[in-house]
């Protein structure tokens, strides 16, 4: 049922009473000067929509103190969009429940918050929101709230953080974050994906606690440092960072941090700072110029650093060290203090005819440098710690097809075995191995620009517990197994292929792992196979094997802006609790999208799948299947199968589909579709 306020009712507060499970909510452009609470079972999956921000305006000028904009108390599945929430004494936007999107919508100049996810609140949605002027944090997470994705967001000019995040595996991505009076970001929790990002003109860009993943960010313009970790086990990597009024990137607490490819300029202080005691810190291949002070400077007692091919000019001096125990190696600069560190060189030559493995037995030191010639080397590697001196060290080849490890005649190896942490290994060739390519069994190690060939196991395996490892730009092809296997929590696959494999394309066993603008093509089985709590965005998976799905995912992940074409089976499959938002899903040859229980299906398109397009197993599901375009589909655009209960299926766009929606379950809600054809009467609305 659709409700309109003020035509049908005078309040949105009494379209609440009159609605019912999977309802919708419609509010004119109009001022409503009042406080929404929603709550109940019967208030599940309902949608307020509005006319737009500015539009539909919620206000609380003149209500009781502590009023709340709107409160998502014990509801979920709600949805929230094209309306704005201005002037409530408390927050703008209050969520105490799971799975609900809020979408389009601006919050502002409220009293507290502008958007609370309080504790029991996780895998909620803020999207292409403006959160703007608020008393306190524009965005606020709590303790124990889990898993929510701020997407896309323009949060700005709040009298605290722009964002506020005491909960652990949320994702920041794609959000402008600027002028907000203290910081863009602060992180005070574990394991937060901090992603694509804008952040400009606050009093710190990111200020962030342990394990966080902050990749690929520009960070300009802010009063303090652009970045401040004050925790443990941080990777940094590709971020831009400029001009910002003291420091680039400020290693204040904890230790074991990760500052690799990340370009740093114009800060009015230093370019990147490691705090006294701050010790065990990588720091690599970074781009640091024209700072007023410092390029890198370690403070006293930090100790143990590893400083190796960064590039600095224009610092006053490019490096300076006053800690004990740190190694330099390659870095390409010409001052420091004391003299000389610019000139070290901590590296191990190998050419063709040596023995890699010797080069890593005889290490002198954690940190070393193994520069691998042209040429195939036929050995199996080990890379362990036993005495104590292989963490942080790096292999690099000559190029991918130019250094190649080779198993061939080496029965049961693998080709790298990695045991110790604070590993790379980068630009070679693993291929010929009776057992996996790659096996990474430790946490915080880095596979870059590698390729995997024609091994008989996993091209690439992360084992089980090995946590924050990060595979970028790798190739994993023609293997007997998965491509790329991960087995722990908190690993990062990103831009890498895995092609023409004996298993799936990739796998994650394990939580909170992210999947990021992979290809996955013509692999035996599914493109991409997923367990629980993944972050699963910008991939593409096409034409796998005989058997497979484009996506097969358990519970409770996002699955954002992918592409499956051309599979044999579904082009994502799913089970429970999954958002899948803005994929392109077309010529799959059973389905386009099969799931079970309480998923959120929206802004997809379908076309063209051999079959259904989006398919509601049994039982009572409660899925929501909203704004969708599903055309051509050989069979049914929506099907509904027998014993699917509780579902609401609202404005979709079916077009040639057989029929656009097919409904053979029961009590389910279904409004506001652009059809034709449905085997139920009154269920298709004309454009």
């Amino acid at each position: 049922m659709v409700i309109n306020v003020p035509e049908d009712v005078p309040t949105i507060n009494a379209a609440l009473v009159a609605a019912s499970q999977g309802d919708t909510i419609r509010v004119a452009a109009i001022t409503c000067n009042e406080s929404l609470v929603i709550s109940g079972a019967n208030s599940n999956q309902i949608r307020i929509v509005g006319a737009g921000m500015g539009k539909t305006i919620i206000d609380g000028t003149g209500l009781p103190d502590g009023s709340i904009g709107i409160n998502i108390l014990d509801s979920s599945l709600v949805t929230i969009e094209n309306l704005s929430v201005r002037c409530f004494s408390g927050n703008g936007i209050q969520i105490e429940s799971n799975e609900n999107i809020i979408h389009k919508v601006e919050v502002s100049e409220n009293g507290e918050q502008g958007i609370s996810i309080e504790s029991n609140g996780s895998r909620n949605m803020i999207m292409s929101s403006v959160i703007n002027g608020n008393t306190l944090n524009g965005i606020l997470i709590m303790i124990g709230s889990i898993s929510n994705y701020l997407i896309s967001n323009h949060v700005s000019n709040n009298l605290i953080e722009g964002m506020r995040i005491f909960g652990d595996n949320n994702l920041v991505l794609k959000n402008t974050i600027q002028r907000n009076f203290e910081d863009g970001i602060t992180t005070r929790a574990a394991n937060n994906l901090i992603i694509l990002n804008l952040i400009l003109n606050n009093l710190s860009g990111i200020q962030n606690n342990e394990n966080d993943f902050v990749f690929v960010n520009k960070i300009f313009r802010n009063k303090n440092a652009g970045i401040e970790s004050r925790s443990d086990m941080n990777l940094y990597w590709v971020n831009h960072i400029r001009c910002n009024g003291e420091t680039g990137i400020r290693l204040r607490g904890g230790a074991q941090q990760r500052v690799i490819n990340n370009m740093i300029i114009n800060s009015g202080n230093i370019g990147i700072e490691i705090f006294e005691g701050i010790n065990d810190n990588l720091i690599d291949n970074n781009c640091i110029n024209n700072n007023v002070n410092q390029g890198i400077q370690i403070n006293p007692n930090s100790n143990d650093n590893v400083i190796r091919s960064n590039k600095l000019a224009g610092n006053t001096p490019d490096i300076a060290n006053e800690g004990m125990g740190t190694l330099f190696d390659a870095n390409r600069c010409t001052t420091s203090d004391p003299p000389s560190l610019c000139n070290e060189d901590n590296e191990i030559f190998v050419k063709e005819g040596q023995s890699i493995q010797t080069a890593i037995n005889n290490v002198p030191s954690e940190g070393f440098t193994i520069r691998v010639g042209k040429g195939t080397f036929n050995e199996a590697l080990t890379i362990n710690n036993i005495g104590g001196n292989r963490d942080k060290i790096r292999i690099i080849g000559a190029g991918r097809g130019k250094t190649i490890i080779d198993g061939m005649a080496l029965p049961g190896e693998t080709g790298i075995d990695i045991e110790a942490r604070f590993i790379t290994i980068e630009n070679l060739t693993v291929q010929n191995f009776e057992n996996r390519g790659i096996l990474i069994d430790a946490d915080d190690n880095i596979l870059s620009c590698v390729n995997v060939l024609d091994n008989q196991g996993a091209g690439i395996e992360i084992d089980f517990g090995s946590e924050r490892n990060l595979v970028i730009n790798c190739n994993s092809c023609g293997n007997t197994g998965d491509g790329i296997v991960t087995n722990g929590n908190n690993n990062y696959v990103i831009s890498s292929k895995s092609n023409k494999n004996g298993g799936n394309g990739m796998r994650f066993r394990g939580d909170f792992n992210l999947a990021l603008n992979n290809f996955c093509e013509e692999n035996n089985n599914d493109g991409m196979d997923f367990d629980n709590n993944g972050f699963i965005i910008g991939n593409c998976a096409l034409n796998n094997g005989q058997f497979a799905d484009g996506f097969f995912t358990g519970d409770n992940n996002l699955i954002l802006w992918n592409k499956a074409f051309g599979n044999p089976e579904e082009g994502i499959r799913t089970e429970d609790n999954n958002l899948i938002w803005g994929n392109r899903i077309c010529n799959n040859e059973t389905l386009g999208i099969f799931m079970l229980s309480s998923n959120r299906i929206r802004n997809n398109t379908l076309k063209k799948n051999t079959g259904v397009g989006v398919f509601s197993s049994g039982g009572d599901v409660r899925n929501i299947i909203d704004n969708n375009t599903i055309v051509n589909q050989t069979e049914a655009g929506i099907l509904l199968n027998m014993n699917s209960q509780g579902n609401a299926v609202r404005s979709n766009c079916l077009k040639g589909n057989n029929p656009d929606i097919e409904d053979n379950g029961m009590n389910n809600v279904i409004d506001e579709n652009i059809c034709k054809t449905s085997n139920q009467p009154g269920v298709c609305e004309d454009c």
